[in-house]
């Protein structure tokens, strides 16, 4: 196996890392191709057929698909211009080190619209949404849910808690009562991928926290780089991924089939607010992919 397909294997099968982390290891995986295909004729074959593989690994996952998708453009512009491919690896780093610091200035926006509640809740781990506290700073509370089957929502409120909040950890299904108990303000989550009009594909568990603490007048902030908006699917098209039964149930029950849905669809009705690198977006949302960004600026 290639490295390029060996990273992205690695990308199909992860579990522990977010949509942006892998959208980088992708990058990785077409600089990996240009080092090892460089000067042979199935270059530009493999280099489409990469783009296919990485749309289909992580179909919940849109920044997966469209950073390859813009991989490859620059790889394919940077050939027309007869660059070296040191200088196209070169820009496909750069690439890389734009996507990984756009979530810092999710963040940046967002302290600036959400510094004032006290009472915060958080689901899953998101990379975005802790760099949002971090920066916010501490002495706040945050209500974090466990966040099965993997319960990295633990692993979110071990972070918090070193950065100085009040982290009350609960199981997922305590998250409304929880919010009421604890005074919840604003319920801020990270996103797989967003659909233009506003559909958030996250977590699952997202869309039921924030359609009942609606219901108690809490705000739903979402916080997403714009290299995660699908502007190629529609609510009914979107695929949510299933995973392994065995993250639910270690053993076999005559009968029953545990159905273990990794991501679920929150309606825009419900999101209040999405908050990504160019700005606070409220409905009716029209979003776009990679807002702001001009790609070529990397072959420059």
């Amino acid at each position: 196996m290639r490295t390029y397909d060996r990273v992205l294997e690695e990308v199909r099968l992860d579990k522990s890392h977010g949509a942006l982390w892998l959208s980088c290891r992708v990058v990785d995986a077409f600089i990996a191709l240009v080092e090892e295909l460089w000067g042979l004729s199935e270059l530009t074959g493999e280099l489409r057929a990469l783009v296919e593989r990485a749309r289909s690994c992580r179909p919940s996952m849109a920044s997966i698909a469209n950073v390859a998708e813009a991989s490859s453009r620059l790889v394919e512009e940077g050939l027309a211009l007869k660059l070296s491919s040191e200088s196209i690896v070169e820009s496909l780093r750069r690439f890389k080190s734009a996507i990984e610091g756009v979530k810092a200035e999710v963040a940046r926006r967002a302290v600036e619209d959400l510094s004032w509640p006290k009472v915060f809740m958080t689901h899953s781990l998101s990379s975005t949404v802790l760099e949002f506290f971090k920066l916010l700073g501490g002495g706040r509370t945050v209500v974090v849910t466990e966040s099965r089957p993997l319960m990295e929502g633990v692993e979110a409120a071990r972070a918090l808690g070193l950065m100085g909040f009040d982290v009350k950890l609960v199981v997922d299904a305590a998250a409304y009562q929880a919010a009421k108990r604890f005074g919840v303000e604003v319920f801020v989550f990270g996103a797989d991928s967003v659909l233009p009009d506003g559909y958030v594909v996250n977590k699952a568990g997202t869309a039921q926290i924030a359609i009942a603490l609606k219901h108690l007048g809490v705000e739903n902030a979402c916080l997403c780089e714009s290299v995660k908006v699908n502007d190629k699917l529609t609510p009914e098209s979107v695929e949510l991924e299933v995973k392994e039964p065995s993250e639910v149930l270690k053993e076999d029950l005559r009968g029953v089939e545990v159905f273990n849905l990794y991501f679920d669809l929150t309606p825009p009705s419900v999101v209040d607010k999405i908050v990504m690198e160019d700005g606070v977006h409220r409905a009716p949302y029209s979003l776009k992919p990679f807002a702001g960004w001009r790609l070529r600026s990397f072959l420059e």
